[in-house]
């Protein structure tokens, strides 16, 4: 396993442990307004979905709850709430991606690098079971829509957008203070995304690897499973992801390796500060 080296790698790292590490919510109750800590974790994936070629990353992170009416930075991510029902809530959500290598001798030879991308959007959230009624389960259908954007220091270029809908079923056991989610649903994305990934310009094709240009269409479905246990101050959690990729509109690419796609980690958290000032977590 090598080790996270560059800024870019840390930039798509932290995105996917406030995942992986942030607590799950079930019955409202009264919670600090913030944690403040610090946590390492371990992490493998591939560079890009239908990559066959990854890396492993072992680094430090911050472990950062916030609980705001507007603003939260929880499970599931970094969330600026614009609405909120009962049953209904609208938020802006985020997500990224890791660089992108040119490999030494595998289909993306002799290619320029891809940067670390980021995506930001708005994402419509429906409450299909009432948590309150089921013992610290709850049932949500997920809709975000997001646009991508590559990065490169301060300078950024719109790749495209992705849809990516899922429903998310979690619970939580207050007396044992462990808590499960799992989502699933598939992913959509049009032709500049797909390009953005998987697109081959004429200058860098070869008889090998003949020119590709993206089209919008399908782009796979995933399942995902969180699992965390808290013993007082510390946070132990496990994440894994699977993707599969049959019938994406991608698969013709020469860069397309697999049909299947995973991520796998697991984190240890350590709680060293929260707030006096206690609010309903819903």
């Amino acid at each position: 396993m090598k080790f996270a080296k560059s800024c870019n790698d840390v930039f798509r790292l932290i995105s996917l442990l406030a995942l992986l590490c942030s607590p799950t919510q079930g019955h409202t109750q009264q919670k600090p307004l913030w944690e403040l800590g610090i946590g390492s974790a371990a992490m493998q994936l591939p560079y890009y979905r239908g990559s066959e070629t990854g890396r492993g990353y072992l680094l430090p992170y911050p472990y950062l709850i916030y609980r705001g009416d507007y603003f939260n930075v929880d499970r599931d991510g970094v969330r600026g709430l614009l609405y909120r029902s009962e049953d209904t809530e609208l938020d802006i959500s985020l997500a990224g991606g890791v660089p992108v290598p040119s490999d030494q001798d595998g289909p993306r030879q002799g290619m320029p690098d891809l940067n670390p991308s980021l995506e930001l959007g708005p994402s419509l959230d429906l409450r299909l079971w009432d948590e309150n009624r089921h013992r610290g389960q709850k049932l949500w259908l997920r809709l975000p829509l997001r646009a991508a954007f590559s990065i490169d220091g301060r300078d950024s270029a719109h790749q495209g957008w992705i849809f990516a809908p899922y429903l998310e079923f979690s619970r939580e056991s207050h007396a044992a203070k462990l808590e499960y989610s799992l989502s699933l649903g598939p992913m959509f994305a049009d032709a500049d995304y797909h390009d953005y990934f998987y697109g081959i310009e004429p200058a860098y094709a070869s008889l090998a690897r003949p020119a590709y240009q993206g089209r919008s269409g399908y782009n796979g479905s995933r399942i995902t499973l969180l699992v965390q246990k808290r013993i007082d101050n510390f946070s132990l959690a496990g994440f894994i992801r699977l993707d599969s990729l049959n019938g994406a509109a991608f698969t013709d690419s020469p860069l397309f390796q697999s049909r299947r796609y995973h991520i796998v980690g697991f984190a240890l958290s350590w709680i060293l500060s929260q707030s006096d000032k206690m609010v309903s977590s819903p």
